[in-house]
C-alpha cells in the first residue's frame, strides 16, 4: 500500500458471519496450534550508509548500531595522513635560505585587524581554550584552559603561554618574505585565515622553539610530530614560502615514519 494512504472497509454483518467461518474452516485443517515462524537468516543484514549529497540518511535494517573497531579508525586516519603529507611534500619547493637582513620588527604583530578590542594574540587565546575564557577590561584574557600541544602540558594562566608563529618570523623571512612589502608581512604576522598558522603553547615550549625549523626542532611531545610537520608544510605552502634541503630532507623522513 503506498504511504500516506489510509484503506477504509466497510464492516456489516455478513462480514462478521464470514470472517468467522474462515476462521472456524481454517482451526479445522491446521492440525495444530503454533504458529508458523518467518524463515530465519543466518547472517545479520547489513547497514547501509548514505548516499553522498543527500540531506536523509537511509534506514538502517541492522537491529543495533554498528561500531568501527578503534584500531580500524586509528590505521583509516594515518592512512589519510601519509596521503596528505606526500600530497604536501610535492607542493613544497626547495631553495636555500636567505637570511641577510632580517629584522623582527619588520613584521608587525598582535594587532587588533577587526577592530573589535582584541588583538591577533587574545584571539588566539580565545579561539584555542578548551572552555569558555574569563575576560576583563579591554578584552584582557583572565583565565581559561589551554592545552599546548608541544610538549602535552595543560594551563589556565594565560599568562604562561606564548602564541608561537607556526612558521617562526626569520624562518618566513629567510624562505621568502624578504620580498615582501610590509603589507604582507604584517597580514602573515596575524594570520587568523587558519589554525595551523598561530598556536598557544607554553612559553618555554616556544622560546625552546625559538626560530628553528623541523630539522634543528621538534616538539617534545612526540605524539604531536607528525600533525606538526604537517602544519608546517601547510602554513609553508599557504604562503608560497621555500624549504631548504635539509629541511626538506627532515619532512620527508619524518613523513615516510608517520606512514608506517
Amino acid at each position: 500500500m503506498a504511504e500516506g494512504v489510509v484503506a477504509k472497509f466497510k464492516i456489516t454483518p455478513g462480514t462478521i458471519v464470514i470472517g468467522a467461518i474462515v476462521l472456524w474452516v481454517g482451526s479445522f485443517f491446521s492440525g495444530s496450534d503454533t504458529a508458523v515462524q518467518p524463515e530465519q537468516t543466518s547472517s545479520k543484514p547489513l547497514a547501509t550508509r548514505p548516499a553522498p549529497g543527500t540531506s536523509t540518511p537511509q534506514r538502517t535494517t541492522s537491529p543495533e548500531p554498528t561500531t568501527t573497531p578503534a584500531a580500524t579508525t586509528e590505521a583509516a586516519e594515518q592512512v589519510a595522513q601519509a596521503s596528505e603529507l606526500s600530497a604536501l611534500l610535492s607542493a613544497l619547493e626547495i631553495t636555500p635560505e636567505m637570511n641577510d637582513g632580517y629584522d623582527r620588527d619588520l613584521f608587525r604583530h598582535w594587532v587588533d585587524n577587526d577592530g573589535d578590542g582584541c588583538d591577533t594574540r587574545k584571539e588566539v587565546l580565545i579561539a584555542e581554550s578548551l572552555e569558555q575564557v574569563s575576560i576583563g577590561d579591554r578584552c584582557k584574557v583572565l583565565s581559561g584552559n589551554w592545552y599546548s600541544s608541544y610538549d602535552g602540558r595543560v594551563f589556565t594562566d594565560p599568562s604562561d603561554l606564548d602564541i608561537d608563529h607556526f612558521i617562526p618570523l626569520k624562518e618566513a623571512w629567510g624562505s621568502g618574505a624578504y620580498a615582501w612589502d610590509a603589507d604582507r608581512r604584517r597580514a602573515f604576522a596575524n594570520d587568523l585565515g587558519i589554525d595551523e598558522a598561530l598556536i598557544a603553547v607554553s612559553a618555554g615550549s616556544n622560546r625552546s622553539k625559538s626560530d628553528r625549523d623541523p630539522n634543528e626542532w621538534l616538539p617534545t611531545n612526540t605524539d604531536y610530530t607528525c600533525d606538526y610537520i604537517e602544519n608546517w608544510m601547510v602554513v609553508k605552502i599557504r604562503w608560497e614560502l621555500t624549504v631548504d634541503q635539509a629541511e626538506f630532507n627532515q619532512l620527508s623522513g619524518l613523513a615516510t615514519r608517520c606512514a608506517n
